[in-house]
């Protein structure tokens, strides 16, 4: 039998959070909740959304969430007699997993099948669900009703319908520690990221309060405020308040994710172990020597950490051993000279218990973006046993301006355990060039797609509403977002409204780095159950204009393909930027420089449009458009596309065997222009039903009052007869340069060769022999 050898695996890169999202008291959105947090909005509520407000004459202000009721089960691809069973918070988490990955820049299909985990914390109490309505064995409608029930409320469903919904194969757990629920799940998504067991993480916390029965057994035991108010670190606190909250990040390894909130320094969890006061007595010594374990380890000098975000219920035991381990580990220790500032959020909406961890990281994410921590409210007088640590420590009681820095969090929970994280900023941060999201020369397209009409508008609005938060960086994260992806029983768009955004620079960027836009909008119904096919046209004869690539040249990969294209044309004596940037109206004067310019043009386009990720399912030139679709098919290289289209002006300019003609676009079907048509003229080109381009005398037309419009050829009857004479020297010319013919894939649509399959085996490759049948014979586009 052989060795087995021991495989271990530590992934040694930065971890980062990339997405977030969340609901919060009185917030359906994060953007919502740093709102009311920087308008310092006390979003602990008092009505009778949950229950009674009189009920056993318990005080009903909580913190709580808008709306419980509300969720699209299809939109999950799960049935309504499904959805209807499962409880809130699971519903919720289904959303804010979605909108945590759409807000790290990731469609959630591309996610299907991943290493991804889903760690989720929560803090439950004996049986305050209650039970269903007894059971009748004999009733089949009873049986299913209590078995869907069992599903739909089992809490340690909670990651697992997660994993279920969105078909990740990475971990997927529950953690529940009590309060620090949410934060002991994300380290243990940290360690799993750092050991290789998955790719990236969905890390949350939830806590929605359904049932009166715990918030009685808190008040008659006097652990929540009487009056209802958070008095966080205050000399009146008489217990914590409670509050509502489901929310979670995504986590990712730095290399993989495109949106960087934060970075994780460290994170770690213990427990007090046994202790003289009890069990539930929390211990300042543990939550310390945490503290100065999880930043020892990750390398950081406590005195680089510019923000704490503590735990802070409003009880008259936490808050001080809390307040004394956080002034030890971080000032007495390392003797600090300045001040250390405080966040006590549940000051401001009551404490979300096992997803209160969570809450924190968000609110710490929101100060790093707005430079700015909130003000914690209800704070008049220092707790006496707090007062000798203040200073150094500075609990925050106005909005306060904040340079970004490491940011340590805190948790802990009644049965003793502990979690504690370091966060430090995204040193990226927008500058004034980077708001600047068009241009005056070309319209920036904003693709959306979403559910409803009504979020569509919400999106529109929200992108001209909002210029300090619509950056280059954000339209680009919304426009992987948006991409098509085949939709898999998840996350889908049966019925989709797709709109696009056009913004325009009206006025140049002023000395304070502003603009001003114009934004047109448009949006269309789209309820067919496939994708559609796409399909690239390059176009031929008819389309050029002198300067016509000025605008795109704003795009980098279109100016470098454009400049590539300049130096092998240039050994051949064509100045090609003249030809595309110029104003000169004689530059496109030669067939020559028309073929050669609109060839390279859109060789750079289909460059950016690949780049893009817009793969085509099928590709179509008209005429000489058939040059860079072979380039597009990857039958020819951007050298040989160029040269096939040189030597098509080249010859066909200098052969004077060819007769003088014209070529015009004609408003004729294919039958009635055939029939029409006297000796000499030739129709050339069956472009559509009622529009087709001859060749030869035009005057016999003109005379029966038929549409004619003449297109510039150079008096050459491209895609006649006449042009056979050019056949051999060309044949010569482009076997120099494409010596080893490719065979044309199933997607290059010919409109040179009708057939399939021809019989002629040098017309399934793009040889020298398919450019010359292009040239000399009809093209078939109608067909």
């Amino acid at each position: 039998m052989g060795t087995i050898t021991k495989k271990f695996t530590f992934m040694d890169e930065d971890i980062v959070i990339s997405g977030l999202s969340g609901r919060f008291p009185e917030s359906n959105s994060t953007d919502e909740f740093a709102r009311n947090l920087y308008d310092n909005v006390d979003m602990i509520t008092d009505d009778d959304r949950r229950w009674p407000s009189e009920l056993y004459g318990m005080n009903s202000r909580m913190g709580k969430v808008k709306e419980v009721d509300k969720f699209d089960g299809n939109f999950f691809g799960i049935m309504s007699s499904l959805a209807d069973p499962i409880d809130a918070q699971s519903r919720m988490l289904l959303e804010i997993t979605y909108e945590a990955i759409i807000d790290a820049g990731i469609n959630p299909q591309s996610l299907r099948g991943s290493s991804t985990g889903v760690y989720i914390g929560y803090s439950q109490f004996g049986m305050p669900d209650g039970v269903p309505e007894e059971i009748q064995p004999d009733s089949q409608n009873s049986l299913t009703d209590g078995l869907l029930w069992v599903s739909g409320h089992s809490k340690c469903l909670y990651a697992n319908r997660v994993s279920f919904v969105f078909d990740f194969k990475g971990p997927s757990l529950i953690t529940d520690t009590a309060c620090s629920s949410s934060l002991v799940a994300f380290n243990i998504a940290m360690n799993d990221l750092r050991l290789g067991k998955c790719d990236q993480a969905i890390v949350g916390g939830t806590q929605i309060n359904l049932q009166p029965f715990t918030n009685h057994i808190f008040q008659t035991t006097r652990l929540t405020a009487a009056d209802g108010i958070p008095k966080v670190w205050d000399q009146s606190a008489d217990g914590f308040v409670r509050g509502e909250a489901v929310s979670c990040v995504l986590l990712q390894r730095r290399s993989q994710a495109k949106r960087v909130y934060a970075t994780v320094l460290n994170s770690g969890v213990n427990i007090d172990g046994n202790k003289r006061m009890g069990m539930f007595f929390p211990s300042s010594e543990s939550q310390q020597q945490l503290m100065m374990k999880v930043y020892e380890g990750a390398g950081v000098d406590p005195l680089e950490v510019n923000y704490f975000e503590a735990h802070a219920t409003g009880t008259k035991a936490g808050d001080p051993q809390e307040a004394r381990a956080i002034y030890k580990a971080f000032c007495a220790v390392p003797n600090r000279k300045g001040t250390l500032p405080i966040g006590l959020l549940k000051s401001n909406i009551g404490h979300a218990e096992g997803a209160s961890g969570m809450t924190s990281v968000a609110k710490v994410l929101i100060s790093y973006e707005n430079e700015c921590i909130p003000a914690n409210l209800n704070l008049k007088q220092l707790k006496s046993s707090i007062t000798d640590m203040c200073p150094p420590l500075m609990p925050i009681t106005s909005n306060y301006k904040y340079t970004p820095g490491i940011a340590g969090i805190n948790n802990f929970g009644v049965g003793g355990v502990n979690a504690s994280i370091l966060l430090a900023p995204n040193d990226k941060l927008p500058d004034e060039n980077s708001r600047i999201i068009a241009d005056q020369n070309l319209p920036r397209i904003v693709n959306l797609c979403c559910r409803t009409e009504e979020a569509l508008n919400y999106m529109f609005n929200f992108i001209e509403k909002n210029p300090n938060k619509i950056t280059r960086d954000f339209l680009a994260l919304l426009a992987d977002t948006m991409k098509n992806k085949a939709v898999v029983n998840s996350a889908g768009f049966p019925f989709r409204v797709l709109g696009t955004l056009f913004i325009k620079q009206t006025k140049p960027v002023d000395d304070h780095g502003h603009c001003e836009y114009e934004y047109r909008r448009q949006h269309s119904l789209f309820s067919e159950k496939s994708v559609r096919p796409l399909y690239y046209l390059f176009a031929g004869l008819g389309g050029q204009w002198s300067g016509m690539a000025r605008a795109l040249m704003s795009i980098k990969l279109f100016a470098d393909k454009i400049d590539e294209c300049h130096q092998i044309l240039a050994e051949v004596g064509i100045d090609l930027k003249r030809l595309l940037l110029a104003d000169d109206k004689h530059s496109m004067a030669s067939m020559t420089s028309k073929f050669t310019a609109t060839t390279a043009l859109q060789i750079a386009l289909f460059d950016v449009l690949q780049a893009l990720e817009l793969r085509p399912d099928g590709i179509i030139g008209h005429s000489f458009g058939e040059i860079a679709c072979a380039y597009a098919d990857g039958c020819l290289t951007a050298r040989e596309a160029l040269m096939v289209s040189y030597v098509r002006g080249v010859v066909t300019e200098n052969d004077r065997r060819v007769p003088k003609g014209l070529m015009a676009v004609v408003g004729l079907s294919w039958a009635e222009a055939q029939a029409l048509c006297p000796p000499g003229v030739s129709v050339v080109c069956n472009n559509a039903k009622d529009a087709v381009v001859v060749s030869a005398m035009i005057e016999t037309l003109t005379r029966k009052g038929v549409f004619v419009r003449e297109l510039d050829s150079c008096h050459i009857p491209y895609h006649s007869q006449y042009l056979t004479t050019c056949a051999d020297a060309m044949t010569r010319e482009i076997r120099k340069y494409v010596p080893e013919p490719r065979l044309r894939s199933k997607k290059w649509i010919s409109t040179a060769v009708l057939e399939a399959d021809p019989k002629e085996d040098a017309l399934r490759y793009a040889s020298a022999e398919y450019f010359i049948h292009n040239l000399v014979n009809p093209v078939h586009f109608h067909n």
